[in-house]
Parts: structure tokens; sequence; C-alpha cells
């Protein structure tokens, strides 16, 4: 790649499960009118970007958000698997996490990432297969391009392409229809240029 590469990822839009602290795992949940809010404001937010490509997550709340933001631009939609949520197992969903207070393989997994059972899916997983839908992305076409996943798989991708250890992944904020930007060059490498941005305001003076 000779020129520089913008990698822009967004959370999608908030769901009533958010609102309530439950785990969605990969139940078929979609926006909320606030979500839905959000979804719009960043459309507009990024009307003016010349986005090339567009590739989201599986799930219903990710593809909902996806619709609002990639029509101004005239692009497709392609799900991509790899941006997908974590898999956790179906007596954990719908849950708070104070009501699943006290599971041992939850808590260990808080306390550890690198723990591994068969309750949920480990994060070393998910940061596999996350770097590995960008890379394919990356190496396809110019960017622009737009990845629109989940909490902890986007903080997982930006964990590797800043260089951070795995274990430091959850002091990263991504909120829910949040803007975070990396930018790839020949000779700087990856560099974060906008990190859970959310309008209203002016994103174009971090990227120019």
């Amino acid at each position: 790649m000779s020129s520089a590469f913008d990698l822009f990822l967004i959370r999608h839009g908030l769901t009533d499960w958010n609102e309530t602290g439950r785990l969605l795992g990969r139940v078929d949940i979609g926006l909320n009118a606030r979500g839905r809010a959000e979804a719009e404001a960043m459309a507009q937010a990024l009307s003016d970007f010349p986005l090339r490509a567009v590739a989201v997550s599986p799930q219903r709340r990710t593809q909902e958000t996806a619709q609002s933001i990639a029509q101004p631009h005239g692009l497709p939609i392609r799900t991509e698997p790899g941006l997908d949520e974590v898999w956790v197992q179906e007596s954990w969903l719908g849950k708070t996490w104070k009501e699943l207070q006290g599971d041992p393989d939850l808590e260990e997994y808080l306390r550890d990432p690198y723990h591994r059972c068969a309750a949920i899916e480990p994060a070393t997983a998910v940061q596999e297969r996350v770097i590995a839908a960008a890379e394919r992305l990356r190496a396809e076409g110019d960017g622009p391009m737009l990845l629109i996943s989940h909490g902890d798989p986007i903080k997982l991708l930006l964990a590797h392409y800043l260089s951070m250890e795995l274990s430091a992944f959850r002091r990263i904020a991504v909120s829910t229809a949040s803007l975070s930007v990396l930018r790839f060059s020949p000779r700087a490498g990856s560099r974060l240029l906008v990190m859970n941005w959310k309008p209203p305001g002016a994103i174009r003076q971090f990227l120019d």
C-alpha cells in the first residue's frame, strides 16, 4: 500500500438492552429510537467523506446502523462475519452484570481476558478474527473504509494496531454510535487519529 489508508470504526447505535445494561451477545435485536437518532447523526457527520466501502457485522443492530450511514454514499453494505459480536452462552443472554455476579466463568473472564471456557468466545479468538477481517478488507482497495461492529471487537482491534497488550483492551472506551479512526501509512505505520467521537461537532479537523 503506497499511500495513507483510513479505517473508520463505528460501534452500532443504542438498543433497549444497552440502555438497561443487558448482555446482548448475538441476540437479534434492533436499534431503539435513540439508537436510530445516533445513527442518523453519524450519517450526517460523515456524509461528505469519500467512503469507499462499508463492511458490517451480521447483527441486526449493526446492519440498521449501516443503512443510515451508507445510503448518502450510495454504497452497498457488505456483511463480514469476522466483525461479529462476541459469542456467549444462551443462559447469559439478557442478563445484567449484577444478575451474573458470582458466575465463576464470567468473573474469571473479566479478571483475565486470556481465560478460556465453553461459556464465552475467548478474547484472543475475537481479536484474531477481527484483525483478519480488517486486514483482508484493507488489502482489497483504497480507503477510507468503514467497519461497523461491536464494543469488544473494536476495542480488541484498536489494541492490536496500537501495539497494546491484549490484557489492556478494556481500558479503551467505545460508546454506542461512536467513531474511531486509524490511519495507516508506509512511513508511520498505524496511528489513532480519532477515538470514541460522537456528533455533534467537527470531525474533519482531526483527519486533514
